[in-house]
């Protein structure tokens, strides 16, 4: 039965290699497409990362410089211009971002626009609420590209927040307490917490677009510390007799379901035939999914699982209200969306060798 699993966890691991390629064009921060020409071919190159044209004006690449940080998809690539010693604008390169957090997050281009370099690196920008993945990445690439033309170094101001300490501590508290501890008052302590730091408070959790992100450029610490505990739980501890445990102990999602559960005792009786078919439906339904992500089409599937509803202030109106029909549909029936629909749910399942 463990080799079994151990196969599934191979296959699942080089599907997902596969659809990262597919999608991201990388894997393991190897680019695997060429790289794109700069649009001005007359510029002369002032700096590997740097190109001035014609008429006196200078554009930042910051692709590639060191001290960028990814946001929450991946890497968010700008390019920086600056005529007369101002800026003049902050153009943003091919990304992954979803495009609500970073429509979102890109008002803060108009922070710098008009400032002088010198100017720009000693301003204080605050991240867009809801958009702050996003948000620290815009922050640090415009910091790291106008620091390289200074010929300063990294002057990046973007400190990680305080409460992403705590919501890695709420992550090990899920995956090594319960191991230890059989307490249904500690057990739903922690499903509180899940739902409210990991969740609303941080938006801390797994799904396919930050999953084939990781796979595609690496971690970003200490942020990424949360990601690697998470994907231990899903992908590791299965493979030593604790299936499902992401899901059950620690999705702010899955969690709040459970906490619904709880609410009513009543629960819907549904037959073993119709049982059988929603499961058959969730398989079908990852089996398409999956093949949409290695034709490339339709992936925008990816931003519409519904954990994005925990960043509500940049979720779309009918993520939400999915969200919510799922949660109250928990009161009489168990966890419904994470047995019948969640796509990262049956990843996590197809890696266990649950189907």
């Amino acid at each position: 039965m463990k080799k079994d699993r151990i196969f599934s966890f191979i296959l699942v691991m080089l599907m997902l290699i596969a659809a990262a390629i597919t999608v991201n064009k990388a894997v393991f921060s190897h680019n695997m497409q060429a790289k794109e020409t700069l649009e001005d071919r007359t510029a002369e190159t002032v700096g590997e990362n740097v190109t001035a044209g014609s008429d006196g004006s200078v554009i930042i690449h910051t692709a590639g410089l060191p001290g960028t940080i990814s946001g929450y998809a991946g890497p968010v690539p700008l390019d920086i211009h600056i005529a007369d010693g101002k800026i003049t604008e902050i153009q943003p390169l091919t990304n992954a971002e979803s495009p609500s957090f970073f429509q979102r997050a890109s008002t803060l281009f108009d922070s710098w626009i008009g400032k002088t370099p010198e100017q720009a690196l000693e301003m204080k920008v605050d991240a867009v609420s809801g958009a702050t993945y996003s948000s620290a990445a815009i922050i640090n690439n415009v910091n790291a590209g106008l620091a390289y033309y200074q010929g300063t170094g990294n002057r990046s101001n973007n400190a990680i927040p305080w409460k992403i300490w705590v919501a890695l501590a709420v992550t090990l508290a899920a995956c090594i307490v319960p191991l230890f501890v059989k307490n249904k008052i500690y057990h739903n302590v922690q499903l509180i917490a899940n739902v409210l730091v990991l969740g609303f408070w941080c938006g801390q959790f797994l799904d396919y677009a930050l999953i084939l992100k990781y796979i595609s450029g690496g971690f970003v610490f200490p942020v990424g510390l949360i990601a690697i505990v998470m994907l231990i739980s899903a992908f590791i501890y299965p493979l030593f007799g604790r299936p499902q445990y992401y899901c059950t102990h620690i999705c702010p999602l899955g969690s709040a379901q459970q906490l619904a559960g709880q609410i009513c005792g009543y629960k819907v009786k549904v037959s073993t035939k119709a049982l059988k078919g929603l499961d058959w439906f969730r398989k079908i339904l990852w089996a398409v999914l999956m093949l949409s992500l290695w034709a490339d089409c339709l992936t925008g599937w990816m931003d519409m699982e519904l954990f994005q509803a925990f960043l509500f202030e940049s979720a779309s109106w009918w993520i939400i209200g999915a969200a919510c029909l799922f949660i109250l549909l928990s009161l009489i029936v168990t966890r419904p969306y994470c047995r019948f629909v969640c796509p990262t749910g049956s990843l996590f399942k197809r890696a266990e060798n649950l189907g």
